[in-house]
């Protein structure tokens, strides 16, 4: 359709935090064709985004399509709004999700989905949370770190304690091959801290921003935007306005890059200043990038005022939101339009009117938009909870917390930390520490026994915040007493020791037990204790006992934190000499032997054990076997035997124990074998020197002839007169 049409062309002009709105009327003539185009995205954020607990986050879209184009942002398939944890934006076609003050749980899959009449388009990414590890070290232990790096070797590996530097010594041991580690010796209290390795090899270490870009802008003062960042050099620097206009040094624009601070001034800031600024820093190992979005800072409890003139014919008519609905003139609002100005109010602002509010002017020749951002300045919120008591010991205990949720729209300066004891509410809280901003702290001068409660109040420049307060602590050690030792058990008693034995206690109160402490008591007298300093074995020689006296043992067991209750007392001993088994025989030997037996003898043991000896065993063994076989089917009371029933041709070994009521000895064994068979020996005869010439004697006397005969074996023995043999006759 083609004809003479009336238009009217909008012109805004942005001032800060005052606009001008022109409409100038012309007459042309024109062709209207109207054609909607689906939303499309012309810039996604990266698929997959990595960043630390504590910090944040900022997702930009940009999107093209036939206006209006309506944005949303969703976490794993819910709708995101505008609140302190999310700031959402959408001007100039840029879409912009900012996660404030990360945590675990937002890690997930987000979404930005744009819509308008002619469609829809969706783009999806994933942010990961980096967080960081709590680990708890028994003072004394050995603390050990490790990862695995992927990447080229060889590797550069730095480690820092609450940003200092560690350098290898005897106490921090660096270890920087494939697995990186780091290994404190001897944990004490002072090794308590936040720990972080940083891994590099040749191309470098990316880029990050320690402290983000801060912006200050007022119409015709100096723009100063600064951002402190880390990385391996060279690091290129560049910054951009409005995404698209990369900006250059001239005249009325400084660019500087010095200590790792990089910045841009703007000496005297005019209209076209306005806008959002990137920075981005890059080497060869990777680039970051951060924005600014232009907006209007103020303190809580003062008055927004947000004023607009709109210029247009027909006047045109102003419409105010925000989080994606209409503001009106009720309750805390105030909107006064009159003429050719708009203004909207926000009397006693609180830190929750933080974020983008939108003006749309409009009227039948068109509308425009600005939006601008309004951080509210409040004192911080408490510290997250609970207080994390880390150590208690009689004298002081170590804390730790996370930062608020909400800094108040400014950075924490400062923690305060107070106590106070319970038992004593009239006195006034006691300051621990008042500088710095790392989360966590000593609270030493504590009195043993007391119980006390710890706050601690974060600051920013507004002032300080509320409190979060511990749970009542007594200061005493974390760990308990252990439990008492099991049933002492009492062994090798003589007539002035014995050895007392027990086992561990099922219970050690969380602290390795450093020792044992024994008592003794004789029967209904008084418990005394017997070693000086704590017994790291689970037995203990007892001395000193009386001969004769009966006693009953008890054991303690002792950790950092105290002694346990006594264990159940020993069964009674009496302190007499021991009655053990006998020694061995001595001096055994091989009287004599045959075919048959054998003849041995032998001495007494020189240690009968306590008791007397009851008598002796002796075995055999056989030649060719491994078997011992008990001879004697009783004690034998004499020290000698005849070794009966030997099988002639065979050999023997012989050895014998002594016995006691306690049992038998140790073998003592004789020291040569013994051959069954019989010894020859050719007949001897001696006669006696009484008869050895001649007898006389009287008739009708005894005639006695007196010989010994020898031989093996024995002889037979004839007696002859004149040739003829004599027999026995009575």
């Amino acid at each position: 359709m083609q004809g003479n049409t009336l238009c009217k062309r909008l012109i805004l002009e942005l001032h800060p935090f005052f606009f001008t709105l022109k409409v100038i009327t012309v007459f042309k003539s024109l062709l209207h064709i109207f054609i909607s185009e689906p939303p499309f995205f012309t810039e996604k954020p990266e698929a997959v985004s990595l960043v630390s607990v504590g910090g944040r986050k900022v997702f930009e879209c940009k999107v093209a399509g036939t206006p209006e184009i309506s944005m949303k942002w969703f976490k794993d398939g819910v709708q995101i709004h505008q609140s302190l944890k999310y700031k959402i934006s959408f001007f100039t076609s840029v879409a912009i999700l900012e996660v404030c003050v990360v945590s675990q749980q937002d890690s997930g899959k987000y979404f930005c989905e744009a819509s308008n009449e002619a469609g829809r388009e969706s783009c999806i990414f994933e942010l990961v949370v980096k967080g960081w590890f709590s680990f708890l070290f028994v003072k004394g232990s050995t603390a050990a770190f490790a990862s695995k790096v992927a990447g080229s070797a060889p590797f550069s590996v730095t480690w820092s304690k609450d940003k200092k530097p560690v350098l290898s010594s005897q106490k921090y041991i660096i270890v920087d091959s494939e697995n990186v580690g780091l290994k404190i010796q001897d944990c004490d209290v002072d090794d308590v801290g936040t720990y972080q390795c940083v891994v590099a090899n040749e191309v470098g270490i990316p880029p990050t921003f320690i402290k983000k870009i801060k912006n200050s802008v007022r119409l015709g003062q100096q723009l100063t935007l600064t951002a402190t960042v880390n990385g391996s050099e060279p690091l290129t620097v560049s910054w951009v306005q409005d995404k698209e206009h990369i900006l250059r040094e001239d005249d009325n624009r400084r660019i500087t890059f010095e200590n790792n601070v990089v910045g841009l001034v703007v000496p005297k800031c005019v209209r076209a200043d306005s806008g959002n600024y990137t920075i981005t820093v890059e080497n060869a190992a990777g680039k970051k990038t951060a924005t600014l979005i232009e907006g209007l800072i103020v303190k809580a409890g003062t008055t927004i005022a947000l004023p607009a003139k709109m210029v247009g014919i027909p006047l045109p008519t102003a419409k105010w939101m925000t989080d994606g609905k209409e503001i009106t003139s009720e309750g805390r609002y105030h909107i006064q339009s009159a003429d050719s100005t708009t203004t909207l109010s926000i009397p006693e602002c609180q830190r929750a009117d933080t974020g983008e509010y939108i003006l749309t002017v409009s009227n039948p020749a068109g509308s425009k938009t600005v939006a601008l951002h309004v951080t509210v300045l409040d004192l911080p919120g408490p510290p997250i909870g609970p207080i994390n008591i880390m150590e208690v010991t009689p004298d002081y205990m170590m804390i730790q917390w996370r930062a608020p949720k909400d800094d108040g729209g400014t950075p924490i300066t400062n923690y305060v930390v107070e106590k106070k004891d319970v038992k004593k509410p009239w006195e006034p809280w006691s300051v621990v520490s008042s500088s710095g901003t790392v989360t966590r702290a000593k609270v030493s001068r504590l009195e043993k026994g007391r119980e006390y409660i710890v706050r601690v109040r974060a600051e920013n420049k507004i002032g300080i915040g509320a409190p979060l307060e511990s749970p009542p602590t007594i200061a005493k050690h974390m760990f308990n007493p252990p439990g008492p030792p099991g049933l002492p058990e009492c062994s090798d008693i003589t007539e002035n020791a014995v050895t007392v034995s027990w086992s561990l206690p099922d219970y050690d109160g969380g602290s390795p037990i450093s020792g044992y402490v024994v008592e003794r008591r004789e029967m209904t007298g008084k418990w005394i204790r017997v070693n000086k300093t704590p017994v790291l074995d689970l037995r203990y020689r007892v001395s000193g006992l009386f001969e004769g006296n009966t006693y009953e043992f008890r054991v303690f067991a002792e950790n950092i934190a105290g002694i346990s209750e006594p264990s159940l007392t020993s069964d009674p001993i009496k302190a007499t000499r021991a009655i053990t088994k006998p020694g061995p025989p001595g001096n055994l030997k091989l009287k004599d032997w045959s075919k048959s037996h054998a003849d041995i003898c032998w001495t007494k043991p020189t240690r009968d054990g306590g008791s007397p000896i009851l008598g002796y065993v002796i075995e055999a063994q056989k030649s060719g076997t491994a078997q011992w076989d008990r001879i004697n089917k009783d004690l034998v009371k004499m020290c000698a035997y005849r070794v009966p029933g030997l099988i002639e041709g065979l050999e023997y070994r012989i050895r014998i124990r002594a016995t006691n009521k306690v049992g038998d000895s140790e073998p003592r064994e004789l020291p040569q074998t013994i051959l069954a068979k019989d010894i020859l020996v050719p007949p001897e005869v001696v006669v006696d020197v009484s008869c050895r010439d001649s007898v006389t004697v009287r008739a009708g006397q005894i005639i006695s002839l007196i010989t010994r005969v020898k031989g093996r074996p024995d002889p037979e023995i004839t007696w002859t007169k004149d040739a003829r043999a004599l027999g026995d006759s009575r």
